[in-house]
């Protein structure tokens, strides 16, 4: 069972029924966006050349691969997308 459903269980009939209200509302869906928005800015992911960590939305992005099955990768610095290019040429 999720998170959600054990907090669900341990919740009183009048915060279900808030619960409901704010989901009916579409509340829900906005505070969800706005957290997951708030957690992807200071998501940190490693350079594949060099290991080193870059913050989401900084370095340099390249977005490979067949359609169906797109891959991005993030790197910190211009020398390890062009290390990354040659290797992936051979």
């Amino acid at each position: 069972m999720n998170k959600l459903a054990k907090l669900m269980e341990s919740m009183t009939y009048e915060d279900l029924l808030l619960l409901q209200k704010d989901f009916e509302r579409g509340n829900l869906h906005s505070i969800l966006e706005k957290r997951i928005k708030e957690r992807q800015a200071n998501r940190i992911t490693l350079c594949p050349v060099c290991s080193s960590p870059v913050k989401e939305g900084e370095g340099y992005h390249l977005q490979f691969g067949d359609p169906s099955l797109r891959k991005k990768a993030t790197f910190d610095g211009i020398d390890c997308l062009q290390y990354f290019l040659t290797k992936i040429k051979k």
